[in-house]
């Protein structure tokens, strides 16, 4: 026959939590919280004893040459070193002259899109249309859209004048109603996303002409030469260079 004595549930003991007369003292310490703070002061510990170990076998006349290359700061904190590789004016110079010329070709290349871009969304004849007639008397009764044959509201219009015929051929430019309003509200979105887009383009590209006249100005204050710098009243800077007489 079993025993009784392993069927009946045992107590859980818990540790207690600080006492109200004891809470000055701040959160009563538990066993696993001394456990973590006894295994990290083992660990220093640990870590001191080697270190006491090596300056105790360390010979002071020995010498390396991390003893030059490497330094601390006020704090004992050691200060690495990134292995770079110092370079001379020329060299610095020479590589800010190919990043100015970098920014300048992607300047240019978004300067060239611009300008198709605004062609092709700001489509506008220039100059001038000039008929020559024979009397004055051809020239007060002339009439313009008789002359190019079309209607009298395209006169103007020298981008795009239709003649009556094509007029009457295409029904879709006859009047505007004609026009479907779901296809016109399409056209009308996608000129809008062509006028956004060019927007954005302007504005990258005088980001592009501010990051380059900065790297001039870098560039050419990298150069021999007495300069002054001054501040106008919007806050920029820059430099005055003083003429030199050069043989």
């Amino acid at each position: 026959m079993a025993k009784l004595v392993h069927n009946v549930q045992k107590k859980n003991h818990r540790e207690r939590s600080q006492t109200t007369g004891r809470a000055r003292f701040g959160l009563l310490e538990k066993k696993k919280d001394y456990r973590l703070r006894a295994a990290d002061y083992h660990k220093k510990q640990a870590a001191l004893k080697v270190l006491r170990t090596k300056a105790a076998a360390h010979n002071p006349d020995e010498y390396y040459h991390a003893i030059t290359k490497r330094r601390t700061d006020d704090k004992g904190a050691l200060i690495a070193d990134r292995g770079n590789e110092v370079l001379s004016v020329q060299q610095v110079k020479l590589l800010k002259t190919q990043d100015a010329n970098y920014v300048r070709t992607m300047r240019l290349g978004e300067m060239l899109k611009i300008r198709k871009e605004r062609e092709t969304l700001e489509f506008d004849s220039k100059g001038k249309h000039t008929v020559f007639v024979d009397s004055i008397e051809e020239q007060q009764q002339f009439q313009p859209e008789v002359y190019f044959g079309t209607d009298k509201s395209m006169v103007g219009r020298r981008e795009n004048r239709l003649r009556i015929d094509q007029l009457e051929s295409n029904t879709k430019l006859v009047a505007d109603e004609v026009i479907d309003p779901l296809y016109k509200d399409r056209q009308d979105i996608k000129k809008l996303k062509a006028y956004k887009l060019m927007q954005r383009r302007l504005e990258r590209e005088e980001q592009l002409r501010t990051v380059e006249a900065k790297m001039e100005v870098t560039k050419e204050l990298m150069k021999k030469g007495n300069k002054k710098k001054t501040v106008d009243k919007e806050g920029k800077v820059q430099f005055k260079w003083k003429n030199q007489r050069k043989r």
